[in-house]
């Protein structure tokens, strides 16, 4: 609309008719006038500082483009781009935090980087299916307190064991042919030195009522003073931490390598390098971005 041949939008229209009825006001109110009006006092002083009666675009709407235009290197965004290819699995926020450790600035924030697979589409959706709350038997602080145990099979008849602390993140793997309680009880001999070398002190194992995690190994527990807890039956949640763990080497490890599942020591030698990798070097979001042994080695903190 126009106004002594000046055009002006709704808006600008309203901020002059408040401007020209405070200026009728006798006396000036300037609270009932913004109650009048629906507006706010700092809105309305606002205006008012803008407002010159012999220059009514003075009551336009101002552009809310920035000043400067922030711009990133076109090779930055070929960069995340196919890093996210090359890594589907992990979020923006792992990348950011591989930028911060490397010394690197960087260049942009981790929302920029989702926006940026996102209208690639190189988001990944999942599935989430609504999972029943059940009540957590322990919870743990320090590392060693609690150490869940499963195991996961593989191809070819092959049984990997995992041993998981839920404190620290810090896990033992080792790939068996058999699942029976004689090769569970050689792989806690074997979790049991790995840990020491870390001074982790082993005192409570939690398992799932698997033929593996039976009398013979229990009583083999009671023999070396370690607790032993089962979870509730049809209840996987409860050892949740080595589950996680399990998908993770499904995602990274056994995904990702070719593994000849016929030749059992092929099998540990290269899951032994995947070990050191998830132990020393992978970032891991529950540890604020930390690996297991930087975990351990800043905390230093020991049971023995």
């Amino acid at each position: 609309m126009k106004y002594h041949n000046v055009k002006l939008d709704s808006e600008a229209f309203f901020r002059l008719r408040v401007m020209d009825a405070y200026s009728r006001m006798k006396p000036q109110n300037v609270r009932s006038l913004c109650k009048t009006f629906g507006i706010s006092k700092s809105w309305f002083y606002k205006w008012k500082k803008r407002y010159n009666p012999r220059n009514l675009t003075s009551l336009k709407s101002l552009s809310r483009k920035p000043n400067k235009l922030a711009s990133t290197n076109w090779s930055v965004v070929v960069e995340v781009c196919e890093w996210k290819r090359n890594n589907p699995r992990k979020s923006q926020y792992y990348l950011y935090q591989e930028w911060i450790r490397a010394g690197r600035v960087p260049p942009c924030s981790p929302k920029t980087i989702y926006n940026w697979w996102k209208r690639r589409n190189l988001i990944i959706t999942r599935h989430r299916r609504q999972r029943i709350k059940s009540r957590l038997l322990n919870r743990a602080k320090l590392p060693g307190e609690l150490f869940q145990m499963d195991t996961k099979f593989l191809p070819g008849k092959k049984y990997q064991y995992t041993a998981i602390d839920v404190v620290s993140k810090w896990r033992y793997l080792r790939v068996y042919p058999k699942l029976n309680q004689e090769n569970t009880i050689d792989f806690v001999n074997r979790l049991l030195a790995e840990a020491g070398k870390k001074r982790i002190t082993v005192t409570l194992i939690q398992t799932d009522n698997g033929h593996e995690f039976q009398a013979d190994f229990e009583n083999y527990l009671k023999q070396l003073n370690i607790a032993i807890q089962h979870t509730w039956i049809h209840t996987p949640d409860q050892n949740g931490v080595v589950e996680r763990s399990h998908r993770t080497d499904e995602e990274e490890f056994y995904q990702e390598t070719e593994i000849d599942y016929t030749d059992l020591e092929d099998i540990n030698t290269k899951l032994n390098l995947w070990l050191e990798k998830y132990n020393t070097k992978r970032l891991h979001f529950s540890l604020n971005y930390q690996t297991p042994e930087e975990y351990l080695n800043k905390n230093k903190v020991s049971t023995i």
